[in-house]
């Protein structure tokens, strides 16, 4: 597929701009950062390196340059740089997030602090997103630090959307951004327009969002058309940020997105008569609320606080009736750090709501509902005992309560520790080892299962176990990091294959075995970056299946990510990125008591882009990017 934009900048110029300063550290990351008044924004890319305790930290980012390089339109588009995340499928309401082949259903997930706990259709995906808007993407894969959240069994994913001042460079007050693409694959488009603005003082700044896209069906490597992967997408988004002193911070942001279409019924499946293109709009509206007091010359209080009310619906026909459902989270965190000697404490207190809902109109009454309540507290330490020795160690501890839709009442709660380590052998090499648990009780089920299964009177939290050994190492523009993991999620909640009506505690635990591998190298305008995995997991011996497991765990091949670019000058950069993932054979499939064999084919995709601006800076810029360059025909593990 091919995909060319125009992007174009109009700017104004009356007085200096002061601008966010960024610092990631693993495990540290809040949803409030203060602007740094002495710290200009470099026009270069600086390279962030990512080094911290296993099993207490991000492991990997990905940045606005990965998702300007690749024309993110999606989010496959958006993890396509990442081999531990496998995000698959041709339309966007039917794309799931899967963490070193853990699912979405057992990650913590959220956007801009907002966790996006529930979700409507176990056939669809239950994260929309707009890259436009994106900062950054933090990844923590595994079961964690304490400060993931409730319900991290197999790790978080945290999107990071931009602020005013992100789309401002020194010396403007005003601007705006008009970007227009078009798709070869599927004949479509996608335009955008944000304008932003910084008052004079530089404490007020505002910014406001259009995104339109108009995809027709595409095709696949063989030139055949995908039915059912049409879909038009809206999006209108505004956040306004306060400085309203030099210790006081206020961000609120609002966002609206729907994506719509004659989507398939069961969208990530491929079409069939039981399986048609059907009417389908899928909306998900967020209000985010972040405050932050950091207190000068005081290292005992940096406080954040962070509420939000996120809502996701769908209403789709099958067989021409009309469904729709909803999942609504009210939320928020209160969080604060402390510096104390050699000391660095995180500790705070989450809180979500959870409401679960469906319109089933072959039901008389038609409509459905359960709540859910999760409340945490937490606090991690980091400590660093010498020059060479960092220890972390956290704990969490989590209540969860559920009425279900059949009136039954479930109540769990438990701690969840982590500890690991980190030793500088040398300056520019370090080991680290950890040990993490996590624990999610029993939630809101998809909203469109509501009328039809049932949970069991006995059913019980989740639990997972991570242990984890790594390995970082950097020198003169080279990074390398590479590790191993084994991971056991314990009682995980499901139903038999296929087609259970009940949710049980399956008899067997969800098993990963893994390593991987990560590296790049700067030199001049030269950049090479390359990343493996590779994860075997399997439940009582049997490599899991999506078929059985859905939104909770799969399988996948080894899998190697590549991105090589070189920036000529000022003007041009181009590159060329590939997907390289292993095949899979004899995967075992218990269907209804009939054992399957089936093979998962291993495939290889290259990637070329090219970015030009005319003028020497970026008020123009002209960006190509040819996916799937040879026209591989595959089928995403």
């Amino acid at each position: 597929m091919t995909q060319l934009y125009t992007q174009v900048k109009l700017k104004q110029k009356p007085g200096k701009l002061t601008l966010l300063g960024a610092a990631i550290g693993a495990a540290m990351a809040s949803p409030v950062a203060f602007s740094a008044q002495e710290t200009e924004k470099k026009s270069e890319m600086e390279m962030i390196v990512v080094i911290g305790q296993a099993t207490s930290g991000m492991d990997t980012m990905v940045s606005i340059e990965d998702l300007q390089n690749i024309q993110a339109n999606d989010l496959s588009d958006v993890f396509r740089r990442d081999a531990s995340v496998s995000v698959g499928g041709s339309v966007g309401m039917g794309q799931k997030i899967y963490v070193r082949n853990i699912g979405e259903d057992m990650l913590n997930i959220s956007i801009d602090g907002a966790e996006q706990a529930g979700a409507v259709f176990h056939h669809s995906g239950r994260i929309a997103i707009e890259p436009e808007l994106l900062k950054q993407v933090e990844i923590e894969a595994g079961a964690g630090s304490a400060t993931a959240g409730p319900g991290a069994l197999g790790g978080s994913v945290r999107f990071i959307t931009k602020d005013p001042v992100d789309l401002l460079k020194a010396g403007e007050s005003t601007g705006a951004l008009v970007k227009g693409t078009y798709f070869s694959n599927g004949d479509g488009y996608k335009t955008s327009a944000t304008v932003f603005a910084q008052d004079a003082s530089e404490r007020f700044s505002g910014m406001a969002s259009f995104v339109g896209s108009d995809l027709d069906n595409q095709d696949d490597g063989d030139g055949a058309e995908i039915l059912g992967t049409e879909s038009k997408t809206t999006l209108g988004y505004v956040k306004f940020v306060a400085d309203i002193t030099d210790e006081h911070r206020l961000s609120i942001s609002y966002e609206s997105l729907k994506e719509e279409g004659d989507i398939l019924y069961k969208p990530e499946w491929v079409a069939a008569p039981r399986n048609v293109p059907e009417p389908t709009e899928g909306t998900r509206e967020t209000g985010i609320l972040n405050y932050g007091f950091n207190a000068k010359n005081n290292d005992v209080i940096e406080l954040s606080l962070n509420l939000y009310n996120t809502q996701q619906e769908q209403m789709r026909e099958y067989k021409g009736t009309a469904y729709d459902g909803s999942v609504k989270s009210l939320g928020g965190t209160l969080q604060n750090k402390s510096l104390l000697a050699q000391h660095q404490l995180i500790y705070g207190i989450n809180f979500r709501d959870d409401t679960s809902h469906l319109n089933d109109v072959d039901f008389t009454p038609s409509q459905f509902e359960e709540t859910g309540q999760v409340k945490g507290v937490y606090v991690q330490d980091i400590f660093e005992l010498n020059e060479q020795l960092t220890l972390s160690a956290g704990v969490r501890f989590d209540d969860y309560q559920l009425t279900d839709v059949q009136a039954q009442k479930f109540s769990d709660n438990g701690l969840s520790p982590n500890i690991s380590a980190n030793f500088a052998i040398l300056p520019s090499l370090s080991v680290s080892a950890g040990y993490a648990e996590a624990l999610r009780g029993v939630t809101v089920k998809d909203s469109f299962k509501l009328s039809s299964s049932t949970n069991a009177a006995d059913l019980e939290a989740e639990k997972a176990k991570n242990y984890e050994l790594g390995l970082d190492y950097f020198y003169q523009g080279f990074n390398l990091a590479a590790g191993i993991y084994d991971s056991t999620i314990e009682n995980p909640i499901g139903g038999s294959a296929p087609w259970s009506k009940e949710s049980v505690n399956l008899e067997h635990d969800i098993e990963t075995q893994g390593y991987f591998i990560r590296a790049d190298y700067s030199w001049n305008g030269l950049r090479v970056a390359a990343s493996f995995n590779s994860a075997d997991t399997e439940m009582n011996g049997e490599m899991v299946t999506r078929y059985v497991y859905s939104s909770s765990a799969i399988s996948t091949g080894d899998t190697l990510v590549t991105d090589v670019s070189y920036e000529f000058n000022t003007h041009l950069l181009i590159g060329w990125a590939t997907e390289f993932v292993a095949s899979l054979d004899e995967v075992n499939l218990d269907v209804g008591g009939e054992q399957l064999k089936v093979e998962k084919p291993g495939y290889g995709v290259h990637d070329i882009y090219a970015h030009w601006m005319p003028m020497g800076v970026d008020s123009l810029t002209l960006s190509f990017t040819v996916k799937n360059l040879f026209n591989e025909q595959y089928l995403s593990h």
